[in-house]
């Protein structure tokens, strides 16, 4: 599966997430930045959605981050990371709604 596949919306070519599963696997998030430097791989759609996510890598490893805008602010938040596969699955599961 492509890292950019998901739901995608009329005009958009980036995905959207599908709602969330009634048991989808809550993620933990943290707004401390773990890396100064890190390369966004895949992202979910920005301009239709108030909230939207990035799919990073930094220093061998892989995170989700989540951008939440309103009222003139952005709210960033990272979660754990993993190992680049492990967040790939993750990652999926977030687009997919088995994970929030």
């Amino acid at each position: 599966m492509s890292r950019q596949a998901g739901i995608q919306g009329a005009s958009c070519s980036a995905p959207h997430l599908a709602p969330p599963q009634p048991a989808h696997v809550p993620l933990t998030w943290s707004a401390l930045r773990r890396f100064e430097r890190v390369r966004v791989v895949a992202w979910t759609c920005h301009e239709h959605r108030v909230t939207f996510y990035e799919l990073c890598q930094a220093g061998g490893l892989a995170f989700i981050r989540r951008t939440s805008t309103g009222k003139g602010k952005a709210l960033v938040a990272q979660s754990e990371a993993w190992r680049c596969r492990e967040a790939e699955a993750v990652w999926g599961a977030l687009l997919s709604g088995t994970a929030r």
